[in-house]
């Protein structure tokens, strides 16, 4: 058990104790039929309790108590608390032996409370007495719900206010109606002994079929809310795993087409990663980034072999034939259901940060983030690799290139990032042959 548990246990078992010789001793002592009338009373409530949502029970033992309270019968009212609390921690079945004291005491407590707050207005008119109960019976809410959100937040490491207001707070209006019974039965009590207790025991059943009633439509809705976003979690990675394969099958069918890139896409996209990784862990998390740093180039589909293809510089009107292709690539990625984000990386990875770029002239931080720093990845894959007509540069030396274009075709700060990346990572991720690193310092 937690230390702090265990000091609360303590603390509340103390108070109870004192709370119940206080009352005993100063308030009237009553008579031995509400000894046995009301503490049984409760003892039924409790047994026809039912659970709430696992972590507590709700029950009507209130009702007794509070209705002893108001009878100026203080030693039923103890004794009631003290059996519902001991019956509601066996009904739980619970091995944790603080809970056999706390709970009794917790609820002598609030008893206590109830018999200090209901005194005064023993024996006045039934409007006072009325008065007196809904006050007890919101200070008994308070108390004990109090005490078991605490207890409840300290066991399960959860803020108690959030306790108390998801699991709680709506038997706040419950406990100010049992208050009023509670009155109500007291004066029954008093006026008609044994009679009067059978007649008002109809408003408190009828208020418990309401309960369960609530709650069986409560816990429904949460079944069903469960099963829902069980489902929808299913529905979700199965529309991941569709996704996945769709990118893999589109990027395989790009380096077959274009067969001068290699493994270029997946060198590409672990770079790029790394890179979002560094800069934005958060915005790395989203795999759908992955997936438009896989399919940068799907675009290349639509673009004729022979410019595709062509070992040489294109002319002008290849130049255009090929510029053609990231918006090419933002309508398949848009058409397969790839999310927005995926669709906007596919058509800005070769926006420039000079405004240069194409194809719709973005400039700077127009540019968004993760197309910036899969810029500096694609570039720097593009150099080091051996292409059909011509060789690829070191790593050093591509490295000096995207300084040397960095603040024009470039975003200082990927580069910047890229540059703080360990050499030998860089050389891991492109798959470079050692020979081409010249220095991993």
């Amino acid at each position: 058990m937690p230390r702090a548990l265990q000091g609360l246990v303590t603390a509340v078992v103390t108070a109870a104790v004192l709370a119940a010789v206080v009352v005993g001793g100063l308030l009237p002592a009553g008579g031995l039929a509400a000894l046995l009338v009301f503490p049984a009373l409760a003892l039924l409530a409790e047994v026809l309790g039912a659970d709430v949502y696992g972590s507590s029970t709700v029950s009507l033992s209130a009702v007794p108590v509070l209705a002893a309270a108001a009878a100026g019968e203080p030693r039923a009212a103890l004794l009631a608390a003290a059996v519902a609390g001991l019956t509601t921690t066996v009904r739980s079945r619970t091995r944790r032996l603080e809970q056999y004291a706390f709970n009794p005491a917790a609820l002598v407590l609030c008893a206590s409370l109830a018999c200090a707050l209901t005194d005064l207005a023993v024996g006045k008119v039934l409007p006072v007495l009325v008065a007196a109960g809904l006050v007890a019976g919101l200070a008994y809410f308070a108390v004990d719900n109090g005490l078991v959100a605490l207890a409840i937040g300290l066991d399960q490491q959860r803020p108690t206010r959030v306790v108390l207001r998801e699991e709680l707070s709506w038997l706040l209006p419950s406990f100010a109606a049992y208050g009023v019974l509670g009155a109500l039965l007291g004066s029954a009590w008093t006026t008609a002994a044994g009679w009067g207790v059978v007649a008002f025991l109809v408003p408190p059943t009828l208020l418990r079929l309401a309960q369960r009633q609530y709650l069986a439509r409560t816990e429904q809705a949460v079944l069903d809310l469960r099963t829902a976003a069980a489902e929808l979690h299913h529905a979700h990675d199965a529309v991941r795993h569709q996704h996945r394969s769709t990118a893999a099958a589109l990027a395989q069918a790009i380096e077959a087409r274009d067969s001068g890139t290699g493994s270029h896409v997946h060198r590409v996209t672990a770079l790029a990663q790394e890179l979002l990784t560094v800069v934005d862990p958060e915005l790395a998390a989203d795999e759908q980034l992955s997936f438009g740093f896989l399919l940068h180039d799907v675009g290349k589909i639509g673009v004729p072999d022979a410019v595709l293809r062509k070992p040489g510089p294109l002319d002008e009107a290849e130049r255009r034939i090929m510029d053609t292709h990231p918006a090419v690539g933002h309508r398949i990625v848009s058409e397969a259901g790839f999310s927005p984000l995926v669709a906007e990386i596919v058509l800005t990875h070769h926006e420039r940060w000079d405004g240069l770029g194409y194809p719709r002239g973005l400039r700077g931080e127009q540019i968004p983030l993760a197309t910036r720093l899969f810029a500096v990845a694609d570039s720097l894959d593009a150099m080091t690799d051996d292409r059909p007509y011509r060789a690829g540069i070191g790593l050093e030396d591509a490295l000096e290139e995207l300084v040397r274009h960095s603040g024009t075709q470039f975003d200082p700060q990927a580069v910047a990032a890229l540059l703080q990346l360990d050499r030998g990572r860089v050389a891991e991720l492109l798959q470079l042959d050692r020979a081409r690193v010249v220095s991993l310092v």
